[in-house]
Formats: structure tokens, sequence, C-alpha cells
């Protein structure tokens, strides 16, 4: 089975109608998909932020949330990227990780692995 990497990064900065964070997060993970997709050639990068982009970012997010959730579950790796502890969705999406057994990477500022 092809490696199926979920990228988790945070979406809202901390208030939900900031459009200058969401932006730059959407931003920010574009070009995170973009380095992973260049150093993992041979494996699906899913990105819930550019593929629920239809969704209102500034709206409820239950939504969403489940969207990703359902999704997740499909994943080889979980990558979480950015302050993903002020983030519920990010939280949330580590917390369904390790209870399905799916590995988890936090990554640093330049991409690299780091500890949790």
């Amino acid at each position: 089975m092809r490696r199926i990497i979920y990228v988790a990064h945070p979406l809202r900065g901390d208030r939900p109608d900031d459009i200058d964070a969401i932006n730059r997060n959407v931003e920010s993970v574009t070009r995170i998909c973009r380095t992973i997709a260049r150093k993992e050639p041979d494996a699906t990068i899913f990105s819930p932020i550019h593929a629920f982009s239809f969704l209102s970012a500034t709206g409820d997010q239950a939504q969403p949330l489940r969207m990703c959730l359902t999704m997740l579950d499909f994943a080889s790796e979980l990558w979480v990227y950015g302050d993903w502890t002020k983030s519920q969705g990010c939280r949330l999406e580590v917390h369904r990780a390790r209870e399905r057994g799916i590995k988890v990477r936090y990554m640093g500022r330049r991409g690299k692995p780091c500890s949790d």
C-alpha cells in the first residue's frame, strides 16, 4: 500500500475571524506540502487545509473536523507542524492518530522531526 502522509497544521490564529492569520497558515502549509512532495516522491500527501478549503475557515469547525478525522483514519503517518498545541483541530488529530496507532511525527520549523 502506498504511504499516505497526513499534514496537520493550524489554520486559524488566535481569533477565528483573523483572515490574515488564516492566509499565512494556508501559505505555510502549501510550502510544507510542496517540500514533502519533493522529498517524499513515493508518498501521497494529504492536507485537510487544502482538501476542505470549500468550507468556511471562520465558521463552525465541527463538520471540517469530522471530515479531517475520517481522512486521518486512512493515513500511514501524521506529520504535525506549527504551534499545534494551540489548535483544537491539531490536538484532535494527534489524539486520534495515537488512538489508531498511526505514526505521529512532530516537525520543527525547518521540517525536521523534533520530540514532542
